[in-house]
């Protein structure tokens, strides 16, 4: 699903990662983990295309959808939550407000309805607000707060707005930083659930512990100026981890006695 080849990326003479070669496939969730500052959030933005790579490249299947959440994206506060979140299917929202504009209020080509509806039947548009529904009620988001305006949720509960967009876009890969920030304990597990089902091909940026537990199938370690992939999930690479370090304390201590 997503391939980079001798990815690197400094600034100036700092090293963040070198000669990055990884393959990321779809079904699999990967866990992105290193100390603060050693790369990830970078590294997720090159993966998205946000950041240019100092060496290297990335490969993305030409039609594959990308939904990303960063910490630095807003909202407009004046838009209706629910149209905030249906908005995440880009495609299908710019259907429904043509076919809309055109039924409703006679602006536009009526030669255009057939083919928006057909549109629309076949990408699910009908199911639309029926899905945006179901993810903001799983991200904690009452029902009755569905159609004010952003305005009226704290900054936290705006920023499950944004996740809740990026998760209905249908994309096929899903790049997270850091998802659970703001989130409580139900919304967690719920976001735990929806991406066991997801079928894509997921990265994700998180300090909680117990959620990339549950949820990630590979880890990748930014450390050491590279990126390492581990198979299992947070708990499996941190053992794998310790032995691999235990086994390089070893191989130097026997060289030392030699």
């Amino acid at each position: 699903m997503i391939s980079t080849s001798q990815l690197s990326k400094s600034f100036g003479a700092r090293v963040l990662f070198d000669g990055v070669s990884l393959q990321l496939n779809a079904g699999s969730r990967y866990g992105l983990v290193g100390a603060n500052g050693s790369g990830k959030t970078t590294f997720l933005e090159i993966l998205s295309g946000n950041e240019p790579a100092s060496d290297g490249s990335v490969t993305v299947p030409s039609r594959a959808r990308v939904g990303v959440l960063r910490q630095d994206l807003f909202l407009d506060d004046t838009e209706i939550i629910l149209d905030l979140a249906m908005m995440g299917d880009g495609q299908v929202w710019r259907a429904l407000q043509e076919r809309n504009a055109i039924v409703d209020h006679g602006r536009g080509d009526p030669t255009r309805v057939a083919d928006l509806e057909e549109t629309l039947r076949l990408s699910g548009g009908y199911t639309l607000e029926a899905r945006a529904t179901r993810v903001l009620e799983g991200l904690g988001i009452p029902l009755a707060t569905h159609r004010q305006p952003l305005s009226t949720l704290s900054g936290g509960f705006k920023l499950r707005v944004l996740l809740a967009q990026v998760l209905i876009g249908g994309p096929d890969v899903l790049l997270l930083d850091e998802p659970t920030n703001h989130l409580d304990i139900l919304s967690i597990r719920w976001l735990e659930k929806f991406l066991a089902g997801y079928r894509g091909a997921a990265v994700v940026i998180s300090h909680d512990q117990r959620f990339l537990d549950n949820v990630a199938t590979h880890i990748l370690d930014v450390d050491y100026q590279t990126i390492t992939p581990y198979v299992g999930n947070y708990v499996s690479f941190v053992a794998q981890k310790e032995a691999a370090r235990g086994h390089e304390r070893d191989v130097v201590t026997h060289v030392r006695r030699d």
